[in-house]
């Protein structure tokens, strides 16, 4: 379905997220929609979806004007949105998700649509399988397969490699590619992550404070895309990034411990973490990093052993007795764990320095708006956030004088310049004493930021090197098993 934007303007109060944006995009081909955080790319597909409507301008579909009032009237249109958190119901099964928003049919012969589908594009969903027990990868494949199952003509993506593994990453775009070939289907995904637009996209469309400021074919001039990305010069692979230098005292160390998490445990750690030093963790999804981090916030039961932080043993203790010792997590599910998506900005601000009586605004100004970059209001709530603002705002509630950060994929959502500019923020914390220890999809995000990385495969902790030892292919040997272990 060929799609014309013509003239498109949306104003939230004084902010214009979307200024005259036109474009055209063809059947058949797969487009990048690149910009850095609140550049106006999640607006624009939110529009097309149904979830939001233009203050002007006109969107057709095959040359029809079309309103879309609501995202049912987007899916009767034949447009399907893929967000960056999966639309589902943990706590039903598979083969229930699939039947959600969908033909009107029984039991067998939804479970035969989803394992038609599923064998098509090589995914491995067993219908009978709660949704809670999937990967984040997996829960991305059932919804993609909810929206074939509707036979959507465009297919929206957001963020889609974001909390995925490398091979589920390869496979989706595999299904992509097929996907744009057949049926006349157009296919947008909006990512921050250029490498991936380089090398799967047909076409792509770059978006900078609000409005559009190129489209391009193939071949591509990855420094022409940058620059209009951010009107600067920048680096486009990981460079060698200033790290401040940790000291010999052991702030935190792990003896021979256990630590249980409801699908997994990891038995026989040992572990020390220097003052200021930083450690990025690696390896494929549901192998341990996660229930690492956990443990270490108090959050996961510590089932043998001892942790001893700054001189005291926390095993046995409440979570609230690690926060209280200075240590703070930060995980990957926003809005599922880290905020509450109806309080407001100002009301999180107030949770999380409880000592700061009275007037906000030079915390809102000083923590939210210079050190992380937040682009919202005071009032704004959580949930009306994007992404990438909801991960600025979660980091804006680090403890100002913390002592151990544990962070799920810290720059998740966030363009080059953001994620730089929450690294200078993490490097001052060490810079002061604190240690951090950081997940990240990005294996050049951890070589390029950490110390040391520790490499988890088989559900165990696999290698623990230092990143002069490695480079992206011994690492990546590493998590699939192959190499020295620990």
């Amino acid at each position: 379905m060929r799609i014309d934007i013509k003239n498109l303007y949306k104003c939230y109060g004084d902010v214009e997220a979307n200024h005259a944006v036109s474009l055209s995009l063809e059947p058949g081909r797969v487009y990048g929609l690149l910009g850095e955080n609140a550049a106006g790319k999640s607006t624009l597909m939110r529009i097309l979806a149904g979830y939001s409507r233009q203050d002007r301008g006109e969107i057709l579909f095959d040359g029809r004007s079309v309103r879309l009032r609501s995202p049912a009237d987007a899916l009767s249109a034949g447009v399907g949105m893929l967000p960056q958190d999966p639309l589902d119901f943990p706590a039903l099964t598979v083969w229930e998700n699939f039947m959600l928003g969908g033909v009107r049919r029984n039991k067998r012969e939804a479970v035969r649509g989803l394992r038609d589908l599923a064998e098509r594009f090589r995914f491995v969903l067993p219908p009978e399988a709660l949704v809670n027990s999937l990967t984040v990868g997996e829960r991305q494949q059932l919804d993609l397969l909810r929206l074939l199952d509707v036979r959507v003509k465009v297919l929206i993506l957001d963020e889609p490699t974001t909390g995925i593994s490398l091979a589920q990453k390869e496979l989706l775009f595999a299904v992509l590619r097929e996907l744009a070939q057949e049926k006349d289907r157009t296919i947008i995904v909006v990512t921050h992550i250029l490498p991936d637009a380089l090398a799967n996209c047909d076409e792509i469309l770059i978006m900078r404070r609000g409005r559009l400021v190129g489209q391009l074919a193939r071949p591509f001039a990855a420094e022409e895309i940058v620059r209009l990305m951010f009107g600067e010069n920048v680096y486009l692979q990981a460079e060698a990034c200033h790290k401040p230098s940790p000291v010999e005292e052991v702030l935190l160390s792990l003896e021979n411990a256990s630590l249980v998490g409801e699908k997994l445990v990891l038995t026989g750690l040992d572990l020390s973490v220097r003052s200021g030093e930083i450690i990025g963790l690696a390896g494929l999804e549901g192998n341990g990093q996660e229930l690492l981090l956990k443990g270490l916030a108090g959050i996961a039961r510590i089932g043998s052993g001892k942790m001893v932080f700054c001189g005291k043993e926390l095993q046995g203790r409440a979570s609230s007795e690690f926060r209280r010792s200075g240590i703070a997590y930060l995980p990957m599910a926003k809005l599922e764990e880290g905020l509450f998506g109806d309080l407001t900005v100002e009301e999180h601000l107030r949770l999380a320095f409880p000592d700061r009586i009275g007037d906000t605004s030079e915390l809102f100004q000083r923590r939210c708006m210079q050190d992380f970059q937040l682009r919202a209001a005071p009032s704004s709530t959580a949930q009306s956030l994007s992404g990438g603002n909801q991960q600025r705002l979660l980091l804006s509630l680090i403890p100002l004088r913390p002592r151990l950060l544990l962070l799920e994929h810290p720059t998740r959502g966030l363009d080059i310049s953001s994620s730089r500019h929450v690294w200078d923020h993490l490097n001052k914390c060490c810079g002061d004493g604190a240690s951090v220890l950081f997940s990240s999809a990005y294996l050049d995000e951890i070589l390029a930021r950490s110390h040391r990385v520790l490499v988890f495969h088989g559900q165990r902790l696999f290698a623990d090197a230092p990143t002069s030892e490695l480079n992206m292919e011994t690492l990546a040997h590493l998590m699939i098993g192959r190499g020295k272990a620990a």
